[in-house]
């Protein structure tokens, strides 16, 4: 019977199993099997992908133990069995697939202007022409309806096999009920007010992919290869193993690799979050994804195309996102109850006054709950359009739903707290000089350079009106400092050790500068020929509206605000007290973020991460809630998430989360309208005052009332902020309280 059953392994890491198993029913007893074998720490099961997901301690078992567990339970096939690594040649996974076209715009936009060509056609004939136009079952118009409910009818067909009853086998039975009654111009109401809706939520959602689309396509597709002595630009797709990769200054690295040659500080912050550059030289490795800040490397691809860390971690974003559970629609409960009360009214009104005409009426009330099918859906689109319109790209509207009602934020520091473009934060100063003139000899060192903390210096500068003097020559050397001849000095600005090994540092210096690098600070020692004149401490600065965005979270019931960050622990301990936030997890790898995000969802509380970068992306799959900064973000975080922020603006999570409350009270007020002209409509049609044709304008009434109501979504304005908590108000935890929080 199962001689088709098929077995695909789409892709696998040590300790994580990925299988495409046909059919689909053999799912639970493969994920049984393997839940049998000690060592495998859980499974995940999704039947409209016919996936499975198996986690294992690679310690402990095998990955062919797991493969041999969920072939034991395959029938025989005619054949033998295979299990490849190959692409597989099943269906599209149904829940994850971008290519998706069920619900296409074009196809549904010209569903609906056909049913308009239709209705206008019934109203000019009806209404202007004063002429009758045949409504019977095999009528013209009969047929259309017939026609145009057929995907109702397959979809609710579908459904009852699956013993799931839906909104779509409500809408069928009430339209071919109507075209029975010889009401065929209820029918393709019926229809009509369907198709728009189902535009209207395509329209939405293909307007929010391609925005989504539109800023993960800014990224960099070439690279440069070495072939011989030439440097060829190529496709990154077609770069190969053991090729050597040239990349120089502000190129993104396109594959993983060892440097064979050159010098470069490398920005790995979409990667490990780590604010400062890393200074990289032969025999380092480098990872796709991150950026040469300045200087070239020569780097030999050992992991190319979905072989490096930034397609695995794809890979596993990808498993988070489609085994994400389902929520059932508010709409479609309260559909379901509406259908029940409409069996027994239409039951009941038949029995008691024995009028198949008035139980008939009741029927076409009570089985197309068309207002309550919009209640909800309205209110969405017109939530996510006016998101849309400040910025904010929200990928569904579970996400909008669930949004305002998570009671914890967990944020990542670089690039969401804190900007990328370091400031300089303090100038401790160890000579007569005033700071101008520091900086002034500061400024004129670094004049020519790119490096992050120059550009803070020149910034700082150039505020102050400072201008630079002339050096005679100038010598960089990468990942230590700068040495500047200007006039008959030698300037020297560049870390500790590059002062060091200059010989003019003193042990009183260090001494000095130490509260710097405890306040998580990065230092720079500014020399004047054998004299250390000062030392410069450099921060990443703080967005100018995270400390009023952290205080309105908590003030409007978050219950916990969390720094998960892969900074160091200075850092990361000195931003949580700036903001008073009373969680902090430091020095964390990506698969570490996202468990920290699952365990603060246990007891059931729905989590917000915030970032912005690759090592964020497991966190945001993970969490009940995505948020990615996309201006400024990574491509895969930007994919991973649940809702992007165009403008980085993170006042922008209040705006949202207020929206998401009043998006659900928009929806309680469509119900009621909705709710109650349905009950008032199927008891007049039982008390007689109500004739089929006047149903059918209830229907048109109370939706236009659901859509009057939904569109005030349209205007919504930010919320008022509240002004940002009073420090000494506040009871910020003490750096004890953070270390013992960090690690535990």
């Amino acid at each position: 019977m199962h001689a088709t059953a098929t077995l695909r392994i789409t892709h696998a890491l040590p300790g994580r199993l990925r299988l495409r198993l046909r059919p689909a029913s053999l799912l639970s007893t493969a994920a049984s099997a393997c839940a049998d074998i000690p060592g495998v720490l859980d499974t995940r099961s999704n039947p409209a992908c016919a996936c499975l997901v198996v986690r294992y301690d690679p310690a402990q078992t095998a990955q062919e133990a797991v493969l041999a567990a969920v072939r034991a339970v395959l029938p025989a096939p005619k054949r033998p069995l295979r299990a490849v690594d190959a692409a597989p040649t099943l269906p599209a996974c149904a829940c994850a697939c971008p290519e998706k076209k069920t619900s296409g715009v074009g196809r549904q936009l010209v569903r609906f202007l056909s049913l308009t060509g239709v209705m206008s056609y019934v109203f000019v004939k009806e209404v202007l022409l004063k002429a009758a136009v045949a409504q019977t079952l095999i009528s013209p118009l009969g047929l259309t309806a017939l026609i145009a409910a057929a995907p109702l009818l397959r979809e609710s067909v579908r459904h009852a096999r699956q013993k799931r009853f839906t909104m779509e086998g409500f809408l069928a039975a009430g339209c071919v009920a109507a075209a029975a009654a010889g009401q065929a111009v209820t029918a393709l109401e019926i229809l009509w007010i369907h198709s728009g809706a189902e535009t209207l939520k395509a329209y939405i959602a293909e307007r929010s992919r391609r925005s989504i689309s539109a800023i993960l396509d800014l990224t960099a597709k070439n690279t440069f290869i070495l072939a011989g002595e030439v440097e060829v630009e190529v496709p990154v797709s077609a770069v190969k193993p053991r090729d050597i990769v040239v990349l120089h200054t502000g190129e993104k690295i396109s594959v993983d690799g060892l440097v064979v040659s050159g010098e470069a500080l490398v920005d790995e912050s979409p990667i490990t979050g780590r604010a400062e550059p890393e200074h990289r030289v032969a025999g380092d490795k480098v990872f796709a994804g991150a950026y040469v800040r300045q200087g070239i490397l020569h780097v030999r691809a050992e992991c190319v195309g979905d072989a490096t860390y930034l397609a695995r971690i794809m890979r596993l974003v990808e498993d988070s996102l489609e085994n994400k559970a389902d929520i059932e629609s508010t709409a479609d409960d309260l559909a379901r109850r509406l259908l029940k009360i409409g069996m027994w009214s239409t039951l009941g009104t038949l029995v008691v006054t024995g009028s198949l005409w008035r139980a008939f009426t009741v029927l076409l009330v009570m089985a197309c709950p068309c207002a309550t099918v919009l209640s909800a859906s309205t209110a969405v689109s017109s939530a996510l359009a006016a998101a849309a319109k400040r910025g904010i790209l929200i990928k569904g509207g579970r996400y909008l739903e669930e949004v305002g009602k998570a009671e914890v934020v967990c944020f990542d520091k670089t690039g969401t707290l804190t900007t990328n473009q370091p400031r300089i934060e303090e100038i401790l100063n160890f000579s007569d000089l005033s700071e101008d003139e520091l900086l002034l000899w500061a400024y004129s060192a670094e004049m020519h350079n790119h490096h992050p903390l120059a550009l803070a210096i020149r910034h700082e500068a150039v505020s102050r009106g400072i201008d630079p003097l002339s050096h005679i020559e100038c010598d960089f050397t990468l990942g230590k400092g700068v040495k500047a001849l200007i006039g008959h000095d030698v300037i020297r600005l560049g870390n500790a050790r590059y002062i060091d090994e200059a010989g003019i540092m003193t042990d009183q210096v260090q001494a000095r500068v130490r509260p710097l690098s405890d306040r998580g600070l990065t230092v720079i020692y500014l020399a004047k020929n054998d004299a250390v004149l000062a030392a410069l401490g450099f921060a990443n600065e703080l967005r100018p509206d995270a400390e009023t965005t952290v205080a309105e979270l908590t003030r409007t019931g978050v219950s916990q605000v969390a720094l998960v960050t892969g900074d160091t622990e200075n850092t990361a301990l000195t931003l949580c007290r700036t903001l008073h936030i009373d969680l902090c997890r430091h020095s964390v790898l990506p698969e570490q973020k996202a468990d920290i995000v699952r365990e603060l969802q246990d007891g059931g509380r729905r989590v917000i991460m915030v970032g912005d970068g690759i090592n964020d992306a497991l966190a945001l799959a993970e969490a009940d809630i995505g948020i990615a900064m996309s201006a400024g973000g990574s491509d895969v975080a930007i994919e991973a998430a649940d809702i992007a922020l165009v403008k980085d603006d993170l006042a922008d999570i209040l705006y949202v989360r207020d929206l998401s409350r009043q998006t659900l009270r928009v929806a309680r007020q469509n119900f009621w309208i909705a709710t109650s002209t349905n009950l008032g409509g199927a008891l007049a049609g039982a008390l007689g005052l109500l004739s089929p044709v006047a149903a059918g304008l209830i229907h048109i009434v109370h939706t236009l009332g659901v859509l009057a109501n939904s569109s005030r979504l349209l205007a919504h304005r930010p919320p008022t902020l509240a002004v940002a908590a009073d420090p000494a108000a506040a009871t910020p935890a003490t750096t004890d309280d953070l270390l013992v929080r960090s690690k535990q």
